[in-house]
């Protein structure tokens, strides 16, 4: 099995975009059990195109030999409007179910990790749900830990 990571740079082709739709539809459909609408997918159409143009965002495609995307991991940074500090937060990974335990979520963050390094980043922030047990220990695992618990109403 070939697989690369890249970092997807404007423009991007439209087939590319749908391809990482369907797989954010995926991750949808594991994680909240619903799908996503038409409404849903232009507007994450929309993002993907705003991190890719954005030096603020990025967006990381795992690709396999046939050049079809596997997997994906969306990072962002963020300046804290206290201490003037820029914050990298790890917005999305997901690896498709058949490309998963081959370590490519870990290679998507090290990417990241790499790309918020070059940025001058002074800590990053994921934010995992905390029934996700597999996300918790998968973060867990590659050196995050709890900071706090975000209670919500």
């Amino acid at each position: 099995m070939t697989i690369h990571i890249q970092k997807l740079d404007a423009p991007l082709k439209p087939e590319f975009f749908h391809e990482l739709i369907n797989l954010w539809n995926d991750n949808t459909l594991e994680t909240a059990d619903c799908t996503l609408d038409d409404q849903d997918r232009e507007m994450i159409q929309q993002q993907l195109k705003q991190y890719v143009q954005s030096a603020y965002g990025a967006v990381f495609a795992v690709v396999n030999e046939k050049k079809e995307a596997v997997g994906y991991g969306l990072a962002s940074i963020k300046k804290d409007l206290v201490s003037g500090c820029l914050c990298g937060q790890i917005d999305e990974v997901y690896i498709a179910p058949g490309y998963r335990r081959n370590k490519l979520g870990k290679l998507v963050a090290d990417r990241m990790m790499d790309w918020f390094e070059r940025h001058q980043v002074s800590h990053v922030q994921v934010s995992v749900d905390i029934d996700n047990q597999s996300a918790l220990h998968f973060w867990e695992g590659i050196g995050f830990s709890s900071e706090f618990y975000l209670l919500t109403h």
